[in-house]
Order: structure tokens, then C-alpha cells, then sequence
């Protein structure tokens, strides 16, 4: 069956480590996509501010960003779904939830519509590596003075302990809240209807598409549920192996080497 819609994630599938990419390669493919009227979806957990400056050289009517993993989805710069928290789901995280001991030495950033929030006191190194990746970041004695529509709450832990605490954040919010494992240390904490496969599906219904039909790529433990999803999926050479073995296939190249924009080309593009 042919391939109707693509997504990709971006850091380490997409996107080389430094956040660049052939923009010229990727708009020659995107182009082709559009004449064979395929769209591709950009999956990621930063914000769409972030993905708009990233990807503003190449932007198309068939290029569909899925921001904050998966509490936005914007098409043609418009937003067609919006999964925020609500005020009562913000509202407890920043008097209650954040003052529980899983959260007790975290460093915690709310995401919102119109920039990110943390505290005071963060250490420095912490603040300026937030900022290459979180758009108009401020920083607040109080999280409870925040006013904004939240996007998602990033955690940031130890890499090595991030699957725990994903373990443990769904525990405790039994289904109110999600956690996802956004790599590098980070956990995403965002509405239970919000997600990467939650997103793609949503397009699915939007265009009358079935797992059949959709191409995705990953690297990440975020990205497992959408490769299983999706019949024709690549998790990265560069993944690890655990990721490796979720996915249908596995590139042939890295991300540094455009994987993703390889294998496009090699089975989707072929004719051109």
C-alpha cells in the first residue's frame, strides 16, 4: 500500500546533533511529497515557537508540526488542536504535585503559550542550556504566579534515572497527567489525551488514513508508541537497541548522515 503521511521526530532523527539539517535536500524531498500529495509531519517535544524559527527556510502547505509533544498540532501556521492543561490541572501541579518528594530536587519548566517559566535559583548551567531549547524563557520566584495557558511541564533528571521517574510520575497521576521520556534527561508531563501517537492519530481520522498508510521515525523511548502504530517504521541506526527493536526497520544511515531523508527518498521517492 502506498505511503499517505510521514512523521519524523527531530533530535536525533531529523535534526544532526547541532540542530541543523540539508535544507535544501529537505526542501527538494518536501516539494516531491506535495506532488504525490503526502504530508510530513514534524513530531517533536519543543515548543512550535522553537520549530517555526528551526524550520522557517522550508516551510510548505504539506509540512504539518506536531510541538510539545503532541499538546499542539499546527497546519499551514494555524493550530488545528490544542491540548493544554486545564487551569484546575495547572493549578495543582504548581501547589501540590510540584512539592511532592518525586519532584523535590527538580528542576521544573512550565511551557506555555506565550513563553516558558522556572524558578529562581536554578543554577546557571541548567538556565542557559534551557534556553537553546525553550523560547522567551523567564524565570520566577513562584511558579504559582504564572499566567499562562500551559503546554506541558518539562522535568529535568539525570539521564539514567528519567525511565524511573517516568515510572513514577504515571503512578502518581493515575491517568490525570502523562509522563514522557523526551530523551536527554527530560520528562514531559502533559494532558492524558496528549502524545506523538495521539497527534498521528488525530491526523489519521483527519485525512482517512489507517496505520497502513503512515512512514514514522524515531530514536527515543517517546517515540516507541507511534512505532509500533505505524506499519512502515524506521527507529535510527544511532537509537539504542532497545528502541531498535519497537520499530518495523532500522536506517540505514544515522542522523547525521540524513537517515531520515535517505530512506524517504529510497522507498518512497524512488520515481523521481
Amino acid at each position: 500500500m502506498a505511503i499517505k503521511l510521514i512523521a519524523t521526530d527531530l533530535n536525533g532523527t531529523l535534526l544532526h546533533q547541532d540542530q541543523r539539517f540539508d535544507q535544501d535536500r529537505f526542501k527538494r524531498i518536501l516539494m516531491q511529497l506535495k506532488t504525490l500529495n503526502v504530508p510530513l509531519v514534524l513530531s517533536s517535544g519543543n515548543q512550535y515557537a522553537h520549530l517555526q524559527q528551526l524550520f522557517k527556510n522550508v516551510m510548505s502547505d504539506n509540512l504539518i508540526v506536531v510541538a510539545e509533544n503532541g499538546a499542539s498540532i499546527y497546519a499551514h501556521d494555524q493550530l488545528i488542536f490544542d491540548g493544554s492543561l486545564s487551569a484546575d490541572q495547572q493549578r495543582q501541579f504548581v501547589t501540590v504535585d510540584r512539592h511532592q518528594p518525586l519532584f523535590k530536587d527538580a528542576y521544573v519548566i512550565l511551557v506555555g503559550s506565550h513563553g516558558s517559566y522556572t524558578e529562581v535559583g536554578a543554577p546557571d548551567k541548567l538556565v542557559a542550556m534551557a534556553r537553546q531549547f525553550y523560547d522567551n524563557l523567564h524565570l520566577v520566584a513562584d511558579l504559582t504566579s504564572v499566567d499562562d495557558k500551559i503546554k506541558k511541564i518539562s522535568v529535568s533528571t539525570q539521564p539514567a534515572q528519567a525511565a524511573d521517574l517516568v515510572t513514577q510520575a504515571n503512578h502518581y497521576f493515575g491517568g490525570q497527567l502523562r509522563a514522557h521520556d523526551s530523551g536527554y534527561g527530560v520528562v514531559d508531563l502533559v494532558d492524558q489525551r496528549v502524545g506523538k501517537l495521539p497527534a498521528i492519530q488525530f491526523l489519521a481520522a483527519q485525512y482517512g488514513l489507517t496505520a497502513a498508510d503512515i512512514m514514522a521515525f524515531g530514536d527515543g523511548a517517546n517515540d516507541v508508541p507511534l512505532l509500533q502504530y505505524a506499519a512502515h517504521s524506521y527507529a535510527m541506526i544511532n537509537a539504542p537497541a532497545e528502541i531498535q527493536a519497537t520499530a518495523q526497520h532500522v536506517t540505514t544511515l544515522d542522523n547525521e548522515h540524513d537517515g531520515v531523508l535517505a530512506t524517504i527518498e529510497q522507498r518512497v521517492l524512488r520515481s523521481f
